[in-house]
């Protein structure tokens, strides 16, 4: 059994998450779920502060000897949650017993505590109407810290993101808002910010520019226009991304109403977040914040939502059916958001959205320096731009 497998299964015996074996170690959650999802080496220093959180040696973490003695004696089938499951060894079934353990005897306990502290703290926030009283914070440089079992945190990711009956698809990469952007029509916030990293006035930039605009998903703009050209991308894109994109988003709200419409049905004083707990590249620092406490959360009912979905399957209720099962996990997951607190990031894309929702809402506009915007000398396909 290799080392992360065995991390793994240590956890499912101790009845621990990820984000409590990176308090307990001093490793960060990042690290922690790299290395056990096979994407990053542990070292040495690593492993001894793991191994130590764990209750265990580093040579029990490192040595391999229930392959060596168990590989060829145990083998089999085992049917758990719906799913057959084939047994190669004995760590595989330890392993497997260890997680059965957890699942109906632990998790049902935590995901019911989860479930009753997140309402909880709802009901309190509802009722002191703490927000009131926070200053929300819009400068670019600062990093802040967001209190969601104090305060009413409005976090997004991804388009099935919702909380009180608002679908939060505010991410640049969510479709379904177009709008118009100097002469042509963007399907993706997305596409028109990348078209700032090759603004400058060369004929491979406006052909770049004119891939992105017909590109009609914001996450293959990315993947597939951005990555492919990463060398033309312009050496001063920094010094200016973050008005460049408050400049896109403003334009978005002004050129497509149900977006424009959504961003101001959300209280005046909620606290707006782009959550990147899950995202590990590095700008998920610059754009957005992460609360790994809440995503921990969230991954505990989500799991025992699915088990009680399965186990009504098992007593003949109902018929499984995957596309009723996904619904009820992601509804799960978006009934939780009053816990754990966001920080460690700029949260650039949440400040934007909020500048545009005061601006929206006070029937003003939001603070764009267009100074800078001009001093950079933007090209949008082949026009430079004055704002």
């Amino acid at each position: 059994m290799e080392t992360k497998d065995k991390i793994r299964q240590q956890l499912l015996a101790l009845g621990l998450t990820q984000s409590k074996l990176a308090e307990l170690s001093g490793v960060t959650f990042a690290t922690i779920n790299r290395i056990i999802n096979g994407k990053q080496k542990i070292t040495d220093a690593v492993l001894a502060k793991i191994a130590n959180a764990l209750n265990l040696t580093v040579e029990q973490l490192e040595q391999d000897d229930a392959k060596e003695v168990f590989e060829s004696d145990v083998q089999g089938y085992i049917e758990y949650d719906g799913e057959i499951r084939k047994v190669k060894s004995f760590a595989s079934l330890q392993k497997l017993v260890y997680q059965i353990e957890y699942e109906t005897k632990k998790l049902p306990k935590e995901a019911k505590e989860i479930i009753a502290t997140n309402k909880k703290n709802k009901e309190a926030i509802t009722k002191a109407k703490r927000n009131d009283l926070f200053h929300i914070n819009t400068d670019w440089d600062s990093i802040d810290e967001y209190d969601a079992t104090q305060y009413d945190c409005w976090a997004f990711k991804g388009a099935d993101d919702e909380k009180d009956g608002i679908v939060l698809d505010f991410g640049n990469q969510c479709g379904g808002y177009p709008f118009f952007f100097h002469g042509h029509t963007f399907q993706t916030s997305e596409s028109a910010y990348l078209c700032g990293q090759f603004s400058k006035n060369t004929e491979e930039c406006k052909r770049i520019q004119y891939q992105l605009l017909y590109e009609r998903n914001g996450y293959t703009a990315k993947k597939r226009v951005k990555n492919a050209n990463q060398n033309l991308i312009r050496s001063d894109w920094n010094e200016f991304r973050a008005e460049w994109m408050l400049y896109v988003i403003w334009s978005k709200c002004k050129g497509n109403k149900d977006f424009s419409d959504k961003l101001k049905s959300i209280p005046r004083n909620a606290i707006i977040i782009e959550n990147s707990t899950t995202v590990y590249e590095g700008t998920s620092i610059y754009w957005g914040s992460k609360n790994e406490e809440l995503e921990a959360a969230r991954e505990k009912v989500a799991r025992y939502t699915e088990l009680q979905y399965l186990k009504r399957v098992r007593q003949g209720k109902i018929k499984k059916n995957q596309s009723e099962l996904n619904t009820e996990i992601q509804a799960a997951r978006n009934a939780i958001h009053y816990i754990g607190i966001y920080s460690g990031g700029h949260n650039f894309m949440g400040k934007i959205l909020k500048r545009c929702q005061f601006a929206l809402l006070d029937g003003t506009e939001p603070s764009i320096n267009y100074d800078l915007l001009r001093q950079k000398k933007i090209f949008l396909f082949g026009e430079l731009l004055t704002f």
